[in-house]
């Protein structure tokens, strides 16, 4: 996918010549961990070359790139383009740095984790008390519903708040929830 915020007309140019298979931002993204700029990658073939110059006359000069990389292997790659002063200046790499570790946090934080790991995370008891909170039951009568005390179903519900990382009953029922670990 390419950023919405490159000119129409380059997009539709690089689209049409299938430049995704030879672009060098994409290949580095393999090598690199960290964000880098596009004219710092080294090794380029003549057709790696000419695509980064066509880019520069279609009004990219200058790039940086932020990679992700994904548990499975695959890459999820942030592109910044603008002017050379831009992408070189020292306070914006480390954004960029700090910008790309925030991403992974965020993408690994929101991917969808395996049934089997999910079974793992919770308890029965903890799975049905979050239901219920999903259900936007209180403690106390979710406590009312299942016999129990109000005390248990606190606790349930703090430790399915522990094992899901999350601050709130609520971020944990709806975390559980896009999860697929309950069905509320």
């Amino acid at each position: 996918m390419i950023g919405a915020h490159y000119p129409r007309e380059w997009v539709q140019y690089y689209e049409g010549r299938d430049y995704a298979a030879t672009d060098p931002v994409h290949r580095a993204a393999f090598i690199q961990s960290t964000p880098y700029r596009w004219h710092d990658i080294a090794g380029l073939s003549k057709a790696e070359r000419r695509l980064l110059d066509e880019a520069k006359e279609a009004g990219l000069p200058g790039g940086l790139s932020i990679p992700v990389h994904q548990a499975d292997g695959s890459v999820v790659l942030f592109n910044l383009s603008g002017p050379l002063h831009s992408v070189n200046d020292a306070i914006k790499s480390r954004i960029a740095c700090l910008i790309s570790t925030q991403f992974h946090c965020e993408l690994h934080r929101l991917s969808p984790i395996s049934r089997c790991r999910a079974s793992r995370l919770l308890t029965p008891c903890q799975i049905v008390c979050l239901t219920w909170v999903a259900r936007g039951k209180t403690s106390a009568e979710i406590a009312k519903i299942l016999g129990r005390s109000h005390y248990t179903v606190d606790y349930h519900i703090g430790k399915a708040m522990q094992a899901l990382n999350m601050c709130s009953r609520t971020a944990a029922a709806v975390y559980a929830s896009v999860q697929g670990i309950i069905k509320p």
